[in-house]
Parts: structure tokens; C-alpha cells; sequence
């Protein structure tokens, strides 16, 4: 791995003209890492610009430093792009290859679509992986490097209580905090700024919580319909599938979201079963607890429901 990551610096250290750019409908990795590489370039003298397809961004992490940075016009001169947490080229939202492509993710999924693959199915988080590379090439780190790195860490291991938590991932937050990270200030902001029309939203949403599989999988639906009512945005759903996780017979816990384009699945399971066999069965990914898919142009809950409980009984069927 160190030889890619030396590799790939010195790719980065040869452009001027860098694109940091991450999933669509990214969640706190994918922005975190990718700003997490914004500052430590801008301070070498890159024209650098960090691209997202996604409008609007999740608010929740509009604390993170430079998150004002980030734009939905991508760059019409581009040496050297470097994507951050996403799996297929078709999920950076673009169309056009770049010239050249440097691609760093943690998802065992991932389809080495980059010029230079850094994939380590090991990392925790994709923020972990550039820190790595950071550290492997002595690259000095700053105050809004380290925050960005730091909530990204944080959203991706559920606030450091999934199964890839090890020594290595405590080790890394320490390191941070030394750069002058303030975990307070980052659970505060990640944490204790809800809406209202959350927890509206949540009151509606809970309503439909439908156990099946002997009580080891449960389903939750979220309608536009609801959302309007509330006065929800997206951000406001995206911690609804892990608190119905939280059932003490669950499993696995499923939410179905009525989007434009269809149905998005967001998966979570709790000890054994790996969610993600479904979510690239439906055209998705992500990680073994945590992965989602969007079946487009359905809008059926009922008949989604009842494809998705044929493949949950599989996976849910014997414990580990």
C-alpha cells in the first residue's frame, strides 16, 4: 500500500489543476475526505477545486472547514482528478473520464475504475485511507485537514460502534486531536443540532415500522407525501433505518424512501448478516452493515417490500 500511496502523491504533486470529487448524494466521508485534501493543496499552490453533483449538500456538515468550497460546475481544465468513498465511476455523477484518475475508497465493492486504485477494505473510513496516505508521504496536516478527516471517521463508524473499529481507528482520532480537533465540538455540530421537522418526520415514519422474518428484519417507509407535510429534507431521513435498527429482535432493519427516480433502499444490519449481497443485487453497494440502492422507476412500497423479503429471509435465516 505504501507504494501506492507514494505513487499517488507524486501524481498530485505534478498536477496544477486537481478536481477532488465524491459520490452523489454523499454522506460524511465522502465530503470530509474529500475536503480534508482541499486546504493541504491549496497551501502547495494547486488550483484545486472540490466537485460534488449533488444539490442541495447534506446540511448536517455544513461545519465542516471550506464545506462553502464545494461546487456543482465541474472544472473545464483538469489535470489530475481524485475521487474519495465511491464505488463506480457512474456514481461520481459525471460523464466524461479525466485525464487521469486516482481513486481512494474503503468499500470491498469497489470497482477499480481510477488510473491508481487505493482500496483498502481494512480502513473504517475513507477519511482513514487518505489519512495513511497523508502520513506515508510526511505531509503535514492542518486544523481543517484533521476536522474533516476526523468527522468523517466519526459518521462512518457510527460514532465509533461498528465492527471496524480497532486499535488502528483510536489511534488515528488521538492523532487528530493532537492537530487541535475538538471531538466536543464535532459530536455538538454531527449530533445536537435536529430539526423539528425530523422529528416530525420520525413520529410519521415510525408509524409504518412492519416487523417480518420472525421479528429479525423490520421495514420502514418514508413517502414524499410525509415529507411535505413535515417540511422534511433528505438529510432528515438519513438516521431513521439505524435507530429502527435498534430493536432489540432486529437484524436487519430496512427504509424505503419514495424518491423521482423510484424507491431508494438504505440497509442496516447489526451482528452477522451482510447487507450489501442486496444492495449490488439492486444495483447499489456499500459496506457489510451498512448498504443502499435506488430501484428506479418503482414507487410500489408493497411490491418492493415483498421483493426485498425474499432475498432478507436468506441472509437473516442462520446466524453466523
Amino acid at each position: 500500500m505504501d507504494n501506492l500511496f507514494k505513487e499517488a502523491w507524486n501524481k498530485i504533486e505534478e498536477a496544477d489543476n486537481i478536481v477532488l470529487i465524491s459520490h452523489v448524494n454523499p454522506d460524511g466521508d465522502a465530503l470530509g475526505s474529500s475536503l480534508s485534501m482541499y486546504s493541504i493543496l491549496k497551501k502547495k499552490g494547486k488550483n484545486v477545486k472540490v466537485f460534488n453533483a449533488t444539490k442541495p449538500l447534506p446540511m448536517y456538515l455544513d461545519f465542516l472547514p471550506n464545506f462553502e468550497k464545494v461546487t456543482n460546475v465541474l472544472p473545464k481544465k483538469i489535470d489530475l482528478m481524485v475521487s474519495f468513498d465511491c464505488g463506480s465511476f457512474d456514481r461520481l455523477g459525471i460523464e466524461e473520464r479525466p485525464p487521469f484518475l486516482i481513486n481512494i475508497d474503503h468499500h470491498i465493492s469497489n470497482t477499480n475504475y481510477g488510473d491508481i486504485n487505493i482500496i483498502d477494505p481494512k480502513a473504517a473510513s475513507t477519511s482513514q485511507v487518505v489519512f495513511n496516505m497523508l502520513k506515508a508521504n510526511a505531509v503535514e496536516l492542518d486544523y481543517d485537514s484533521a476536522t474533516c478527516i476526523y468527522t468523517a471517521l466519526v459518521t462512518d463508524t457510527g460514532s465509533f460502534q461498528y465492527e471496524s473499529v480497532n486499535d488502528k481507528v483510536f489511534e488515528t482520532a488521538a492523532e487528530l486531536v493532537k492537530y487541535g480537533v475538538k471531538p466536543d465540538f464535532v459530536a455538538k455540530m454531527l449530533f445536537q443540532r435536529d430539526r423539528l421537522s425530523r422529528l416530525r418526520l420520525l413520529a410519521k415514519a415510525y408509524d409504518t415500522i412492519e416487523l417480518c422474518c420472525e421479528g429479525k428484519v423490520a421495514f420502514v417507509e418514508v413517502t414524499k407525501e410525509m415529507m411535505e407535510i413535515t417540511g422534511a429534507i433528505k438529510d432528515d431521513t438519513d438516521t431513521i433505518v439505524n435507530s429502527v435498527r435498534a430493536i432489540a429482535s432486529v437484524e436487519v432493519a430496512c427504509m424505503l424512501r419514495e424518491d423521482d427516480e423510484g424507491i431508494k433502499i438504505s440497509l442496516r444490519s447489526k451482528n452477522y448478516a451482510d447487507v450489501s449481497k442486496i444492495a449490488v443485487k439492486y444495483g447499489g453497494g456499500g459496506h457489510i452493515r451498512a448498504a443502499g440502492a435506488t430501484i428506479k422507476d418503482e414507487f410500489d412500497f408493497e411490491k418492493v417490500k415483498n421483493m426485498l423479503k425474499e432475498d432478507l429471509k436468506e441472509i437473516v435465516r442462520d446466524e453466523a
